[in-house]
């Protein structure tokens, strides 16, 4: 299928962007049964690989961003075709696509084609997962600065309550980091493929693509050594942990054995008595 229409690429407009980007949610049913009948597009396929039928081939993304200061995962799958990039996602507002809105405006050609509004959507989900990544080494920065036990000048052991307070919140940063790691794993795959498809047809966005796999690969490095870091300070946490509630046993039981001696000094004095 061919567009009638010529491209404008040296303008951003918002009905350039429509001519090859069409946003789906998963509540906009009507939309979806035009695209069957008309493109021969269909997102009911499990999202675990990439896949092909008809004209399009299809990116499963698993997508992490943050709201507010909360993490959150998105499931989005791009079906790629020669004039049309359709993305399916559970509902909008989708805020990591407005970086992307935001990049075409300020580089109209990538709205000229469906490899370029793709290109965008994809650098869009990258930046919004190394946001999430930044989020989580502050996270464990303060939690590593939070357990130290030397941090407020004294040597006073934190609580067990405060140390398992503390995994429990180390726990969801690794959680956390995972996620940013999984997609970087979906985005290196989307955007090789995105780079086939393309296969030069302009070297400027041949360039960038490539550019855009190194920084997507960049993250993932960053998020494993982040996530070899968070396992150590978890192992710390875990061995402090043990430690206080031995410590805990013995004052426990060195506390039963005096009262123990009390009690049966007590006896010996009443029976004296």
């Amino acid at each position: 299928m061919t567009s009638a229409v010529s491209t404008p690429t040296d303008r951003f407009d918002t009905e350039v962007l429509g001519l090859h980007w069409i946003p789906l949610t998963a509540s906009d049913e009507d939309t979806a049964a035009v695209l069957c009948e008309r493109l021969g597009i269909d997102f009911s396929r499990p999202h675990d690989s990439i896949w092909e039928t008809g004209d399009f081939v299809y990116l499963p993304v698993m997508a992490t961003y943050l709201r507010g200061d909360a993490v959150r995962r998105e499931t989005v799958v791009f079906a790629l075709g020669g004039d049309f990039v359709v993305t399916a996602y559970s509902a909008e507002p989708f805020a990591p696509f407005d970086r992307a809105v935001a990049e075409m405006g300020r580089r109209p050609a990538l709205a000229g084609s469906p490899h370029g509004v793709l290109y965008a959507l994809l650098r869009s989900l990258t930046e919004a997962a190394e946001a999430v990544l930044g989020h989580a080494r502050a996270e464990s920065d303060t939690l590593a600065r939070d357990t130290d036990t030397t941090a407020d000048g004294s040597d006073r052991p934190l609580e067990i309550r405060d140390l398992r307070a503390a995994l429990v919140r180390m726990d969801a940063v690794e959680d956390a980091v995972t996620r940013v790691r999984d997609t970087q794993r979906d985005l290196i795959r989307a955007g090789r493929r995105l780079r086939a498809e393309h296969d030069g047809r302009t070297g400027d966005l041949d360039s960038a693509i490539g550019d855009l796999l190194a920084d997507i690969a960049d993250v993932r490095a960053r998020a494993d050594a982040e996530h070899d870091r968070i396992r150590y300070l978890q192992h710390a946490l875990l061995l402090r942990v043990e430690m206080q509630h031995a410590r805990v046993v013995k004052i426990l039981a060195l506390s039963a054995a005096l009262v123990s001696l009390g009690i049966l000094a007590l006896c010996y004095l009443v029976v004296l008595g």
